[in-house]
């Protein structure tokens, strides 16, 4: 009887000591695997803030020709044509949406990122756009300091360059214009909204009751339309909405091109 009691006491302190372990070991195996997942989704931001910053590089460096035309302009013509650190700053939390840069492994949100270091129409008229934000621990109960990233597009204005030595002592010039590959017209300015691309991040809810440019309503893109979350991705003159900013279909080809290669292309009503 004795014996029986001895084995039945071990019994019961056998599974004890499992759902003490258990209890010990798995609040670690939770934090381990909830810092990994923070990890992608840091990951995941870098690649969507640098496709926002890639795509407002380009809007500024169309815009760049325009001032190069009248060096010297005061800042508020700068500005207007989208050649300032503040416009790149707007810009971009304009396409990423503050629902989502709140909800990002960014401290602060979508008031802490910094643009500070950019340089715009610097030298060899440079846009070096610099995006500065810290990084918090998804819990920080390890007393970790924020971790200080950084991201980095750089492009050259859309100035354009003279060849005059190629052409001997006469030089001649032509008018150039833009083109899209599909177009039936040429564009005098490439700002012209006509063949602008610029994107905006909107909440999936609310795209029933807006309309592009036209006045059309937005329908799913091909491509991606069946990925969408809670933001989607649209251009005032298109008529899809994109669960992606990298979608294909966003991209618009546009091609400088002298003005006695336009063809049977006609001028744009808007800029021509």
């Amino acid at each position: 009887m004795k014996l029986f009691m001895r084995c039945k006491k071990r019994k019961i302190y056998f599974k004890a000591g499992m759902t003490v372990e258990a209890a010990f070991v798995l609040p670690f195996f939770m934090f381990a695997i909830l810092n990994m997942i923070w990890i992608i989704e840091i990951y995941r931001f870098q690649g969507d803030i640098s496709a926002a910053m890639h795509c407002t590089a380009k809007e500024m460096a169309i815009g760049a020709y325009e001032y190069s035309e009248v060096r010297g302009g005061d800042i508020s013509f700068a500005e207007s044509l989208g050649l300032t650190c503040l416009f790149a700053a707007n810009r971009v939390n304009g396409i990423l949406g503050s629902e989502y840069l709140n909800k990002s492994p960014v401290k602060g949100g979508s008031k802490g990122i910094s643009f500070i270091r950019s340089r715009v129409m610097d030298k060899d008229d440079c846009i070096d756009l610099v995006a500065s934000y810290k990084v918090s621990a998804a819990v920080d109960i390890m007393n970790y300091n924020d971790l200080k990233m950084f991201n980095r597009i750089r492009t050259r204005g859309w100035t354009g360059y003279q060849n005059e030595g190629a052409c001997g002592d006469e030089v001649t010039e032509e008018e150039i214009v833009y083109i899209t590959p599909t177009g039936t017209v040429y564009h005098r300015q490439r700002s012209c909204t006509y063949i602008s691309n610029r994107i905006s991040a909107i909440d999936k809810s609310g795209i029933k009751s807006i309309r592009n440019k036209d006045g059309s309503i937005y329908y799913a893109c091909e491509s991606c339309g069946s990925n969408c979350t809670n933001v989607v991705f649209v251009s005032p003159y298109g008529n899809r909405y994109h669960s992606t900013i990298n979608c294909d279909k966003l991209k618009r080809n546009v091609i400088a091109v002298p003005i006695s290669e336009v063809g049977e292309r006609t001028p744009c009503s808007k800029c021509g």
